[in-house]
């Protein structure tokens, strides 16, 4: 009965407000109208998280993150590489081996790969090469020489760098950050919704309040109509007049004040919901067409504590900074460890070419040309390791002493309790908000039943007092000072609806993500609901 009561009061002073602003808003001439913009809260919502520029900026976090990962894979992807080169070289005759000037020839040819393995820290490389050279030394068996070598070689941490490495520590890093950019960006869209849903209510609160100032100050000049006429009729002093006339001076000082937080209030919507770049926005008339939500929801704290815990973007960035130490530990750890590698390689070579013949003792005469072993043969000769070389080591390194890794893996130790116990203490921050938050609903839901008592009160208090006026026992003073509790009633009945509503939205905010850094605050002094956050949510003109 008593909410039955109580949305057919919001929605009476409701209508009759928006009804006497349609009356006494002037008529302009409809092209020097600013275009009106007439807004639901949801749509409010869905144009911040299209418009919004700082949310805009903050979606290229995760964009940013994937390119680091991008760029720490990028260490395990394989190498290709390959190159020609032409060597042209006369060489004199230094020797009783070369007696007279002796010409080289020579194009060679590579094709490589190398990769460094995501798997173990294992690395490997293969090369593939190949030789054409032309000779006039008598030393040469072919001339043209066909060469042609392949080459393998694989290194293999045992000990350091086998289950982590500086490659494989960025790697994880950087998608952890990656993760932590999302957590963040989620957590921006949660302060961006309840930003543009704090912004609308306040609006809606501040166009209340000059409603309710322009209601007060048309009180005030009916009863300066009333003392005029009396006066003049000499029923009343002219003391009343004046009083009544002061009041009406205050009351239209306080309607000033109102509607100037409108404007005010416009423009933080405006900040929250369009690309301000474009300054035609600015001129934008915002009309808010909501009604303040009514009902007195009871929300299940318990229900709301767990989501917290499970939910919270804040928490969830101080989970993965749990993980960015952890593989710091496991890292630092690593690297105390001797380095010890097996590497292994192979060599395959072959030879060809137009066979020179000599005749005589060395180095002999040359005679002529022979057989050719062609190309295809000398393959042939490097795929069948007909001329190959293999070699398997081992190898050790070990610093002596360690005090750099062995403070490197304290340092990382300590920060990952550190980070254990920031992610408590940010448990213990979440828990007590929520519930702060919890508290400050049920405290506005109380307001409202009293506050809606007192302006019920305050109705009757003025109805009696103009009556007893009318028949001459009551005062100017005692009617205006009714009129003062009645507006003042009032506008606390909207100050404790819209205290409940705000409430309602950073109870929920707080489920998804910490408290906002910028909250909307109203411009306009006057009374204040407090949210449980950090930031203060002040309703426009003392709502």
């Amino acid at each position: 009965m008593l909410t039955m009561q109580r949305t057919i009061l919001i929605t009476s002073i409701w209508t009759a407000v928006s009804v006497a602003a349609s009356a006494q808003a002037p008529v302009a001439p409809a092209a020097s109208s600013p275009p009106t913009l007439r807004l639901t809260v949801d749509e409010a919502v869905k144009m911040a998280l299209d418009h919004n520029i700082d949310l805009a900026a903050e979606r290229l976090d995760p964009q940013i993150g994937d390119a680091r990962v991008a760029a720490a894979t990028g260490a395990f992807r394989p190498a290709f590489t390959t190159g020609v080169q032409r060597n042209n070289q006369l060489q004199p005759p230094a020797s009783f081996l070369i007696p007279a000037p002796t010409r080289n020839d020579a194009v060679t040819s590579r094709v490589g790969l190398d990769q460094k393995l995501p798997w173990l820290g294992t690395s490997y490389s293969l090369s593939w090469s190949t030789a054409h050279t032309n000779s006039n030394s008598f030393l040469n068996s072919y001339n043209p020489i066909l060469e042609s070598g392949l080459s393998v070689n694989v290194s293999q941490p045992l000990v350091r760098d086998m289950a982590t490495d500086a490659a494989r520590q960025q790697l994880a890093t950087s998608r952890v950050d990656r993760e932590i950019a999302g957590a963040r960006l989620r957590e921006t869209l949660v302060h961006t919704v309840a930003g543009v849903k704090s912004a609308y209510w306040n609006l809606v609160s501040a166009i209340a309040n000059v409603e309710a100032r322009q209601a007060a100050l048309d009180l005030a000049r009916e009863l300066v109509r009333v003392n005029r006429a009396k006066v003049d009729v000499g029923q009343s002093p002219p003391l009343d007049l004046v009083a009544a006339e002061a009041e009406v001076a205050a009351d239209r000082e306080q309607l000033i004040i109102a509607e100037t937080s409108v404007r005010q209030g416009e423009d933080q919507l405006r900040t929250q919901i369009f690309d301000t770049s474009d300054p035609s926005v600015w001129t934008v008339k915002i009309d808010p067409i909501d009604p303040p939500p009514l009902g007195l929801a009871s929300p299940d704290l318990d229900a709301a504590v767990a989501n917290a815990l499970r939910d919270r973007a804040d928490l969830g960035r101080a989970r993965k900074d749990i993980d960015n130490a952890q593989v710091g530990v496991k890292f630092t750890g690593n690297q105390r460890l001797p380095d010890v590698r097996v590497n292994a390689s192979y060599l395959a070579s072959g030879l060809g070419g137009t066979q020179v013949l000599r005749t005589g003792g060395f180095p002999g005469a040359i005679t002529g040309s022979g057989g050719v072993t062609d190309f295809g043969s000398v393959l042939n000769q490097l795929i069948t390791g007909r001329y190959s070389t293999w070699a398997v080591g081992l190898s050790v390194s070990y610093p002596i002493g360690q005090a750099s890794e062995e403070a490197n893996y304290a340092r990382a130790k300590l920060e990952h309790v550190q980070s254990q116990g920031r992610l408590k203490s940010a448990e213990s921050r979440a828990v007590q908000q929520v519930r702060d938050a919890w508290w400050k609903i049920d405290m506005n839901a109380k307001r409202i039943e009293t506050t809606r008592a007192a302006r019920e009160l305050a109705e009757q208090r003025l109805d009696a007092e103009r009556k007893r006026l009318d028949v001459g026992i009551s005062t100017s003073f005692l009617v205006i000072q009714a009129q003062r509790d009645l507006a003042q009633a009032r506008t606390s009945e909207l100050s404790a609806t819209l205290a409940y509503d705000l409430a309602l939205v950073d109870f929920e905010a707080l489920q998804q993500a910490g408290p906002g850094d910028a909250q909307p605050a109203s411009p306009a002094a006057g009374g204040s609901a407090t949210s449980p956050s950090t930031t203060v949510l002040r309703t426009p003109g003392g709502l």
